[in-house]
């Protein structure tokens, strides 16, 4: 405690005579400076470019998120003499399974056609048989061709005919019957001037009859957009028709050739049982 007191005193009586009071800094010198500090480094901000901020790396997924696998989990290995178990197809996983094979490119080419292929087996072909039969075969007869049909225009007493003397079928003649002849470029025509005159109807263009009684030829037109001419006039009306009269239709001119006549018909000679007018076709 003595020892206390003893640097007490001493502190005391040392204390005011030796310590001097220290003056603080002027507040207002210490405000000046501190705002010419501030303008100082806002002035060096200003001038100096901002550093260049470093590019941010771009957010990984953890493997596991990113790309989901399957984990494939480790089996202890089987001890010796324990054979494995069977494995069903429902226990197989998709990793383990085959992939399916591309598909092979298809070719921008047309489609082939499919060719047929021929298979040739050897030793089967044909040879020339040597063996005589003992039996030759039978010819089966000929068979002998019938007798030709009478020509379109064949008839039986004819009363006269019908020549083209000029145009398509020039020197084409055609038998008249009595009775109506029809006259056009069909098949089943009497006068059928079938030639390439294509200005003759088919049918009934004209027609040129005989009369057994009278023993003449009329001629009458069918009624058809194309003019029939008798001897160069227009048949308009049924008129008679004599020997050697001339009848136009279209580009073909037609004569008539007249047999049967009051001199000479075939009635003429019914008395002795051959004389009639009737074609025979």
């Amino acid at each position: 405690m003595k020892f206390l007191r003893t640097i007490f005193r001493e502190t005391d009586e040392t204390g005011p005579a030796g310590s001097q009071v220290e003056t603080g800094p002027d507040p207002v010198m210490a405000a000046l400076a501190e705002l010419e500090v501030k303008r100082l480094r806002e002035a060096l901000a200003a001038a100096s470019p901002p550093p260049a901020r470093e590019a941010e790396p771009e957010p990984t997924l953890p493997t596991a998120i990113a790309r989901p696998s399957r984990v494939v989990k480790a089996k202890a290995p089987l001890p010796e003499g324990v054979a494995p178990p069977s494995r069903g197809i429902w226990d197989l996983e998709g990793d383990d399974a085959p992939l399916p094979a591309a598909e092979p490119a298809v070719s921008a080419a047309p489609p082939r056609r499919p060719t047929r292929t021929k298979t040739r087996v050897l030793g089967f072909e044909s040879q020339p048989s040597a063996v005589v039969p003992l039996f030759d075969s039978i010819e089966s007869p000929a068979i002998a061709p019938a007798a030709p049909a009478p020509g379109k225009g064949y008839a039986m007493f004819p009363a006269g005919w019908l020549v083209v003397k000029d145009g398509p079928g020039k020197g084409a003649s055609f038998a008249l019957s009595q009775g109506i002849s029809q006259i056009g470029r069909g098949l089943d025509q009497t006068v059928s001037l079938d030639f390439g005159d294509m200005a003759i109807s088919r049918r009934n263009h004209a027609a040129i009859a005989y009369d057994p009684e009278t023993h003449a030829f009329y001629v009458g037109h069918g009624g058809k957009s194309n003019l029939v001419r008798l001897n160069g006039h227009p048949l308009l009306a049924t008129e008679t028709a004599a020997d050697g009269d001339e009848i136009q239709i279209g580009e073909t001119t037609l004569v008539l050739k007249v047999l049967c006549s009051p001199e000479f018909n075939w009635s003429s000679f019914e008395a002795e049982g051959d004389g009639h007018d009737m074609a025979i076709a």
